[in-house]
């Protein structure tokens, strides 16, 4: 009875062995995290997008470098290893051809060296990129062999390395070829073969390091130093969709590392992509979505408009995990939605599946599209009751509401989007009816209000109460404090009288300059936090507060005992208490710039942005003539020494903050020190 158990027993674990040999496997959960963009474009974690579905192995690949996937579900892969193209069926899971030396007849097709990069066009002819032949195969949509494109012949193209490692078709059958080493772009064939120029380029942008390094070096020095160079990044893949949109990926640093190419090459994205610094290949379905993959194994999945929806994915060495990589180098999508990816090192085929909450995604993208505004909005929603964070899905549901003109809906998910620009689109709106509802009841009140003025005039023709109102502000300009205060609009209409009036002590006073330092922080702080959504881009929460509070005074300090010193040395006449003074009189104009910048913001959208820059800089420029002449005409100086002493004063300044930050240093290094020495010493007496 024992023997028949146990022969039972090996029968049905090897029953069970067998059905889960010949059964796809599945991973119930995800190998890595998924991350999105919060409102402040900070990664964070979300829900998983995709999950690792089947690993391809045993076909033998060596070496894979890129991918394309046809409307049948066929994976045409370039294996660079093998000098090969191998077409896999990902329905019956099987190789159903391969396309080499020993498969081709022609007699004019020599095979491949290293094919790189391949391309299918609608019509279904392959265009394979063979960077150790340096030339581009093409086969007709029976795989058959058609010709070739060698180097163009064009004079300009004469110095122009030709080993092309990826090729794109556009629908006139353009070819868009990435070559290895050429810095001028991706290169532009016509059917022909004839050069037809640089597709599009990346550019060079200097930082100021390197702007300072350029003005002060001679040619030589620029020529080998490491600092200046200038090279720009070349393009690792490029991709033409089914609509006939062309589309790039660089590796290196940058917001422009993912490109949509109009026409003419530009970059028709508008808005900075968050990006990878190692990107290898790109791919857009049908509907307009982005995907693009990374050596490092990260794949990330963009909206047409290149707004990041996900990211996962991580990078192994030796662990061989479901859905991880140790080298990621090509990225497709079938006609399910699945992902499909090779590791060029470890050689196999990846797939990744999306979750429910990645298809009410692209749903709900893909009904907006169409115009079906309710059902878009219906998915988004859906999503956040999954995500309730979910910046993406806040600002599809705002899109939703925009289009379906329920502005004031909108404005609320713009806002937890942290979507400015959507948010005064529909602000723009919103104040446009309330300016229509209430335009005529305002224009009545201004009415009233001026026949109310006139009576008054009429009525009070022997000015009683415009004497009692003089009367009063006589009394208050009694107050000592209040009339310093007060002082202080003179200086700004009138800055060379009234400075003198300082000068010789007849008005001003420390105490009411302090009060203005302090009202004039309190502001700047109030504008720093407190303008409007569309204008407000910093959040108290995210102010070092302390370090704001000493360094405003800390400068301001450093200012004054700066300016005094130096214009004693070149006899300023100025004491250290006008000194104190004469920035605070000055700080009006910019001070009331600001609180009506603060009130303007809540009014104004992102068209009228340079009314608030106007007020600004009109506020600014006149503070800052103000201090100038006040400072002239107390240490009685011409506009030039003026100039001068202000320069110095800014040197001295920056002395000092450097003399000070070396103190604080050396002073925590001797804290340390006689901490030690204290340690030791009483370890000595104590004997412990």
């Amino acid at each position: 009875m024992k023997g028949l158990l146990k022969k039972s027993s090996m029968l049905l674990l090897a029953v069970a062995m067998v059905i889960m040999s010949v059964i796809s496997v599945s991973a119930s959960q995800a190998t890595s995290y998924t991350y999105t963009l919060d409102d402040e474009s900070e990664y964070v974690r979300t829900q998983d997008a995709y999950l690792p579905d089947r690993t391809i192995t045993g076909i033998g690949l060596s070496n894979a470098s890129d991918m394309f996937i046809d409307k049948d579900n066929n994976a045409y892969i370039s294996d660079t290893g093998n000098s090969r193209v191998l077409i896999y069926s990902l329905d019956k899971e099987k190789v159903v051809k391969e396309i080499s030396k020993d498969t081709v007849k022609d007699k004019r097709f020599s095979g491949f060296n290293q094919p790189m990069g391949l391309f299918l066009t609608n019509a279904g002819e392959l265009y394979v990129a063979d960077t150790g032949a340096k030339t581009v195969f093409k086969f007709d949509k029976d795989l058959n062999y058609e010709r070739r494109y060698d180097k163009p012949d064009a004079p300009i193209f004469a110095d122009t390395n030709y080993e092309p490692i990826k090729v794109a078709i556009d629908s006139g059958d353009n070819l868009y070829i990435v070559s290895e080493g050429v810095y001028n772009g991706i290169i532009q064939l016509a059917k022909t073969g004839e050069f037809l120029g640089y597709f599009a380029s990346n550019k060079t942008v200097l930082t100021p390091q390197q702007v300072f390094l350029k003005m002060i070096y001679t040619k030589e020095q620029e020529k080998n130093s490491a600092l200046l160079n200038t090279t720009p990044t070349t393009f690792s893949n490029v991709f033409v969709d089914v609509h006939g949109a062309a589309y790039s990926v660089c590796m290196g640093e940058g917001e422009d590392l993912l490109k949509k190419h109009s026409t003419n090459g530009s970059n028709m994205f508008t808005n900075p992509v968050v990006c990878t610094e190692n990107m290898t290949d790109v791919w857009v379905d049908g509907d307009g979505i982005i995907y693009t993959s990374d050596t490092d194994g990260f794949i990330n999945v963009y909206t047409r408009e290149g707004e990041l929806i996900f990211s996962f994915g991580a990078q192994v060495s030796d662990l061989d995990v479901s859905g991880l990589f140790k080298s990621l180098v090509t990225i497709a999508v079938d006609n399910k939605g699945n992902i499909w990816t090779a590791d060029g090192e470890k050689g196999y085929l990846q797939s990744f599946i999306p979750t429910e909450y990645a298809t009410t995604i692209f749903h709900a993208l893909k009904e907006y599209e169409k115009g079906n505004y309710d059902e878009a909005l219906a998915n988004w929603s859906y999503v956040l009751r999954l995500n309730q964070m979910s910046v993406l899905a806040h600002n599809g549901v705002a899109k939703a509401y925009l289009n379906d003109e329920k502005y004031s809906k909108a404005m609320k998910d713009f806002e937890i989007a942290g979507n400015r620009a959507g948010y005064s689109d529909a602000f723009w709106e919103v104040r446009n009816k309330a300016i229509q509802k209430y335009l005529g009841p305002f224009l009545i009140c201004v009415l009233i209000l001026i026949v109310l003025k006139i009576a008054f005039s009429i009525f009070d023709r022997k000015g009683k109460f415009k004497k009692k109102r003089k009367s009063l502000y006589k009394k208050l300009g009694k107050v000592p404090v209040l009339s310093e205060i007060g002082y202080a609009f003179k200086c700004a209409r009138h800055p060379i009288d009234r400075y003198y009036d300082i000068k010789v002590n007849k008005h001003g006073s420390p105490l009411a300059a302090l009060i203005i330092y302090v009202v004039f922080f309190g502001v700047y702080m109030w504008y720093q936090t407190g303008k409007g959504f569309i204008y407000q881009y910093t959040d108290v929460e995210d102010m070092d507060m302390g370090a704001v509070i000493v360094g405003f005074f800390a400068i301001l300090i450093l200012f004054i005992i700066c300016n005094y010193l130096v214009t004693s040395i070149t006899d300023g006449d100025g004491t250290l208490k006008q000194v104190f003074m004469i920035p605070a009189y000055g700080l009006m104009p910019v001070m009331f710039s600001m609180v009506i910048t603060i009130g303007a913001s809540y009014v104004l959208t992102y068209n009228e942005a340079f009314i608030l820059t106007v007020i600004m800089m009109v506020g600014t420029v006149w503070s800052i003539a103000t201090i100038f002449e006040g400072l002239a005409t107390v240490h009685d100086y011409e506009f030039g020494r003026t100039v001068v002493s202000l320069i110095i004063t800014a040197v001295f300044m920056l002395i000092a903050a450097i003399v000070v930050l070396v103190v604080l240093i050396m002073w925590d290094q001797l804290s340390d020190f006689l901490v030690t020495v204290g340690k030791e010493v009483i370890r000595n007496v104590t004997g412990g």
